[in-house]
């Protein structure tokens, strides 16, 4: 994590989504981001196979999917508390960056 000392710029958590099909995981964290009004890119992997291979290269085969990549981290099929986590603490880092700070929170790396 950066130190307060550094320039505020991001407005939300960058959050893409990489998966191939549509399963019951997935539906609940779209509900979750949803909910937490929390935007996403979507990356269908069996139609960008450079995106495919590009993750590969990065995180190995097999890929546990869906993968998030969350402001600089890839995960592999979190669990969605921990997305929920990862949400609510940027949340409040904005809420104390905004009050304090009077501008918002830098790109939290994991």
């Amino acid at each position: 994590m950066k130190d307060s000392a550094d320039k505020h710029a991001e407005r939300d958590p960058k959050l893409i989504i990489y998966c191939k099909k549509w399963c019951e995981y997935l539906q609940e964290l779209v509900n979750l981001l949803r909910a937490k009004q929390q935007t996403f890119t979507f990356i269908d992997l069996r139609f960008d196979t450079k995106q495919a291979k590009a993750l590969i290269s990065e995180l190995g085969n097999p890929l546990i999917l869906p993968v998030l990549f969350l402001n600089g981290t890839y995960h592999e099929k979190p669990p969605i508390s921990k997305v929920k986590s990862m949400l609510d603490r940027y949340q409040w880092r904005k809420q104390v960056d905004q009050k304090y700070y009077g501008t918002l929170p830098v790109q939290d790396h994991q």
